[in-house]
């Protein structure tokens, strides 16, 4: 891997960037194939909510292949744990008396750390790649980021705080993940931390533009409005969907190659379809195949 100085002069490396969404997020591994096949070597990766989890596998050296089968396991064992199943009077009333969502955080940060430790990557100083991956504090309102390499990410005007210690690869994840209302915040440092997708869904700003040549964004914008609002959930999913949608639509801008996933909304908790997001994303990679002309600078000085 080249050094920053070396990039500097010679701007050759690519950086990748992975919105969050949920299931939809699945769709990412069409890209990571496909860059596999078009023998596109990722120098430094960013991510939030499930968008930080396969940025973390990615940075851990794993391949996209093994990347996928990991991800389709690790759904099957949150839906064999039960984590969604509980009926909804349930869930109200349990976070009326003990959460602040509707799922504790704990149960997903216990399978991330378990995962990350079980492929000899615990901590995030462990990556083998620069990887940058966001959270929010709620309180504070600042866009935290936890990165092993904080000279490739590093905010020139101050925009983010970088997390200045060393932490487990699986509670950065998890603490990425918190989306509000779904699941309660993580705890870190007196901090109460929410899905980075709150302030930043996709990182594409993380990167420091004066090492990269080439920066890509993978997405998940879905303009269309379908969703059914006949409860105050549904509501309130819709409205931060909203929300959401108009940072991507900006942030994607920044992007040298931007590749985005029109996917359905109602799959981003749809535990279980994971395939069906890959297989379609597949699908539509093959009626608009990426266009990679901008890489041939970067081949060459790679």
């Amino acid at each position: 891997m080249k050094s920053p100085e070396q990039a500097e002069k010679g701007k050759g490396l690519f950086g990748l960037s992975l919105a969050g969404g949920g299931l939809k997020s699945f769709s990412q591994l069409a890209v990571l194939h496909d860059l596999e096949k078009h023998r596109v070597k990722i120098d430094a990766v960013a991510g939030t909510s499930m968008g930080a989890v396969i940025a973390a596998l990615v940075a851990c050296g794993l391949t996209a292949s093994e990347i996928e089968q990991t991800l389709l396991d690790e759904e099957r064992e949150f839906a064999d744990r039960g984590i969604f199943s509980r009926p909804a009077y349930l869930l109200f009333q349990h976070v009326r008396e003990h959460n602040n969502g509707f799922v504790e955080l704990q149960s997903l940060q216990q399978m991330a750390c378990q995962l990350f430790e079980k492929i000899g990557c615990r901590m995030l100083s462990d990556c083998r790649l620069p990887v940058a991956i966001t959270t929010v504090d709620i309180h504070t309102s600042e866009l935290i980021v936890f990165t092993n390499k904080p000279e490739f990410f590093t905010s020139p005007t101050g925009d983010w705080l970088i997390y200045p210690h060393d932490i487990e690869l699986g509670i950065a994840v998890a603490a990425s993940c918190a989306f509000p209302l779904i699941f309660s915040t993580a705890s870190l440092d007196g901090r109460q931390l929410v899905d980075g997708g709150v302030m930043m869904n996709l990182p594409i700003p993380l990167f420091d533009r004066s090492l990269f040549s080439v920066l890509m964004s993978v997405s998940m914008i879905y303009e269309a409005v379908d969703r059914q609002l006949a409860s105050p959930f549904n509501v309130a999913i819709q409205s931060l969907d909203i929300l959401i949608r108009q940072m991507d639509r900006q942030f994607t801008k920044q992007a040298d190659i931007q590749v985005n996933f029109p996917i359905e909304p109602q799959l981003v908790f749809k535990v279980g379809a994971g395939a069906e997001v890959i297989a379609i994303a597949n699908e539509m990679l093959r009626n608009n195949p990426i266009d990679y002309s901008m890489l041939e600078t970067h081949r060459q000085q790679g």
